[in-house]
């Protein structure tokens, strides 16, 4: 029995979102990933991002959710003996991901070309916002610039509002998933070639993957996308958000036996007997009218009952959950997406994080770990190199390596 990344060893320079949650994907498939962070402070996602009551400690929940299973090594890249314990780790490794900004990399010396002379069969995974060359390749990047630039942003929001951000980060999460199919696509062709590979991973292109019904509409129809709010970009009246007795449910009501199926758990009749309604065209057509009798008939249940008796007859609807809500889906439960991972360092109790969007009949996603404290494994990544305490604590002296904070 073995996962699929068991006796993989990925060397994980990357801090914020997008790499983190990569290698936090492989983590959860057996790999051993050793997250190299700078001694002041760590990640910047441990207290200095997004807020949390935890960030006095450097364990902001945000920086939990993607570096739980993970070993955690304080070390100075910028000192020529930190960068010589990064070559030392990097010749153990397989996999060898940073998200350095474009020619930060290169200033300390951990490019390709530096890495493959130690290591040729290593996976080097570059992620950056624009790629690692171009024009842009040198800008740095964070989610919602490259939502604006992407042209993401257009297409959310409403009429009223102008061009929205999301509230989540959609491209740095993604960027991270699609990284993670990269790397394991280039372990793949190692196992075939016996050979390393560089992986270029961009945000921006991948912001772009995420969107792309939506930019295929326009380099192959040459439409652009409108702020549609919450409705549909079908442009169907039945596909959209509607308020109800206590909430909103949001539905994608597309095809003929959807709208049939709404009219009959309504009590308004079948749509076909009103020329208004009888099928897409009439309803676009009639959008304003469909709605109004919607919205009346919604106003006589609440959310949670509507998507209930509506979901029984296959229309695609759910309620507009909180996020309370939302993990509190049975289904949720059901499949196990939220894990309970051991208590990290100086917390009393296991937390419920995220794992793995998928299940595998055996050897599937698992936590190997609790999110580490910063610097809490260098002691012991050291020693494997081979080091003593004596050389351990000379680092530690000189604040090349940080000890572990408590």
């Amino acid at each position: 029995m073995s996962r699929a990344f068991d006796g993989i060893r990925v060397i994980d320079f990357t801090q914020v979102l997008s790499g983190p949650f990569l290698t936090l994907q492989l983590a959860l498939l057996g790999a051993e990933v050793i997250k190299v962070e700078p001694p002041q402070g760590g990640d910047q996602m441990r207290d200095r991002m997004l807020p949390s009551p935890h960030m006095d400690r450097g364990m902001a929940s945000p920086f939990l959710a993607l570096n739980h299973s993970k070993r955690s090594l304080a070390l100075d890249l910028k000192d020529p003996r930190g960068r010589q314990i990064a070559l030392d780790l990097i010749r153990t490794a397989d996999v060898v991901v940073h998200n350095f900004r474009g020619g930060v990399v290169d200033r300390l010396d951990l490019g390709w070309d530096a890495v493959r002379a130690v290591n040729p069969k290593v996976v080097y995974c570059a992620l950056t916002g624009y790629g690692s060359t171009g024009p842009k390749a040198a800008e740095a990047a964070y989610d919602g610039a490259v939502q604006a630039a992407s042209g993401m942003m257009m297409g959310n929001g409403h009429a009223g509002t102008g061009p929205t951000r999301t509230g989540y980060f959609p491209v740095d999460l993604f960027t991270g998933q699609a990284g993670a199919f990269a790397v394991a696509a280039a372990l793949f062709r190692r196992e075939r070639t016996g050979e390393g590979q560089y992986v270029d991973l961009s945000m921006l292109d991948s912001a772009l993957a995420i969107q792309a019904p939506s930019v295929c509409q326009y380099t192959v129809d040459g439409m652009l996308p409108d702020l549609i709010g919450n409705s549909s970009a079908t442009n169907l009246p039945t596909a959209g958000s509607f308020p109800t007795a206590d909430g909103l449910v949001l539905m994608s009501a597309t095809m003929q036996h959807h709208v049939e199926a709404i009219f009959a758990e309504a009590g308004l009749g079948d749509p076909k007997a009103d020329p208004r309604f009888a099928d897409s065209a009439a309803r676009r057509a009639n959008g304003d009218a469909l709605r109004a009798t919607l919205v009346e008939a919604f106003a006589t249940d609440s959310a949670s009952s509507w998507a209930a008796r509506l979901g029984k007859r296959g229309v695609p609807i759910a309620k507009v959950n909180t996020m309370a809500e939302a993990v509190a889906e049975p289904q949720l439960e059901h499949r196990g997406i939220l894990l309970e991972v051991p208590a990290p360092r100086g917390f009393d109790a296991p937390m419920r994080l995220i794992g793995a969007p998928f299940t595998a009949d055996t050897d599937g996603p698992a936590a190997a770990g609790p999110p580490p404290v910063l610097g809490q494994d260098g002691g012991a990544v050291l020693r494997e190199l081979g080091m003593t305490e004596a050389d351990i604590a000379a680092l530690r002296e000189a604040g090349v390596v940080g000890a572990a904070t408590a």
